[in-house]
């Protein structure tokens, strides 16, 4: 199965025919598969708006706005702002759900429906009992969140600790907040544990079986699995290497410079995608139980032939075996869409001869 863009000369890395246009201006892409050949795709407007996109036999429809995000306190009496990023995943009866953060660390949420404006419910913030009372520690990053092949929600977030913490909600309750630990750096014999900082990235892969995705402290990809029973550590999966441009036959290693994003066809892969030094998209995946290299899928060119390098958040998702649909937001502005349906390129044609051109030299 050929789907990675294979390898250029270092001037030309970035070529690509991969990336095509969604819209201007939008910021912090979301998107859900809410049904095989069906995408809802959420993003915020300059204007703090947050904006709905419905992909669906093929083409977008018109995008709606549903106004400027806002959460209800559990008291119903003020509203609370939303913090950017969102996470969204769709559950077993195809309704979205929106997960986010109000600015005091409270997990908000939102059941989407079209026909409604988007107004979030306060679920409240992980605890701690102290003193004789329960004190609201909050979380400090954006939650993730999948639906897992149980019928529920899982949903992941960073405590003010630098901890993962684990919740879920089946069959109309949600339980409270587990912790499963933090990545922990090892020299000889002496083993230090270092917080999480960034936002996770989460996804299902089976009935019980979960991979959470970060960017470590030396800027590589860090995941966390269950595989149905039990949690592993956090393990690295590596940086980006690139060729030495002054001794080529010698790899340098390169930070990546964003949060991941992550889904899944079904239990025998994973795909994670996240941004490079150079800004662009890098893909890995995993497939009977192997992990590839880090794959370039390139960015967008602008008018003048130049790379656009992509600057915020990565989304990604799947509805069907054998599709992928990724979405991020360029220097020029716009968001861009890629998907892999058996190969990555479906874009200009003449630029389609140029890469594979440049690959046969």
């Amino acid at each position: 199965m050929d789907e990675e863009p294979g390898s250029f000369e270092p001037h030309m890395r970035w070529l690509s025919a991969t990336w095509q246009p969604v819209d201007a201006a939008l910021f912090c892409p979301v998107a859900v598969a809410s049904a095989e050949q069906r995408i809802a795709l959420f993003a915020r407007r300059e204007n703090g708006e947050l904006v709905y996109h419905r992909w669906q036999d093929g083409g977008w429809a018109e995008p709606r706005s549903l106004g400027v995000p806002v959460a209800r306190s559990r008291a119903g009496s003020a509203s609370i702002a939303v913090d950017w990023q969102l996470a969204g995943c769709s559950s077993d009866e195809g309704l979205v759900h929106l997960f986010g953060r109000s600015p005091d660390g409270e997990i908000v949420h939102l059941q989407f429906a079209e026909n409604k404006t988007a107004v979030f419910e306060c679920l409240g913030a992980p605890a701690d009992r102290r003193w004789g009372i329960t004190v609201p520690l909050g979380v400090a990053a954006s939650p993730a969140v999948c639906g897992g092949a149980t019928g529920g929600l899982d949903l992941f977030v960073v405590g003010y600790d630098g901890e993962l913490l684990h919740a879920s909600h089946r069959d109309g309750i949600w339980t409270d907040f587990v912790p499963l630990g933090m990545p922990v750096w090892r020299k000889t014999a002496i083993e230090t544990r270092v917080p999480l900082a960034g936002p996770l990235t989460a996804c299902s892969c089976g009935y019980d079986r979960f991979a959470v995705f970060t960017r470590g402290a030396a800027g590589d990809l860090l995941i966390k699995w269950r595989d149905g029973k039990s949690w592993t550590d956090f393990v690295s999966l590596g940086s980006y290497e690139v060729p030495d441009p002054n001794y080529p036959v010698v790899n340098l290693t390169t930070p990546l410079t964003g949060s991941p994003a992550a889904c899944s066809w079904g239990p025998r892969r994973l795909d994670v995608f996240v941004r490079g030094a150079a800004g662009q998209i890098l893909h890995r995946r995993w497939e009977d139980k192997e992990w590839s290299d880090f794959h370039s899928l390139g960015m967008p060119l602008g008018t003048d032939r130049a790379p656009l390098p992509f600057t915020g958040t990565i989304a990604a998702c799947s509805w069907g075996a054998e599709r992928l649909d990724v979405f991020a937001r360029a220097l020029d502005g716009r968001l861009y869409h890629a998907w892999f349906d058996g190969c990555w390129e479906h874009g200009d044609q003449e630029l389609k001869k140029e890469v594979a051109t440049i690959q046969q030299l």
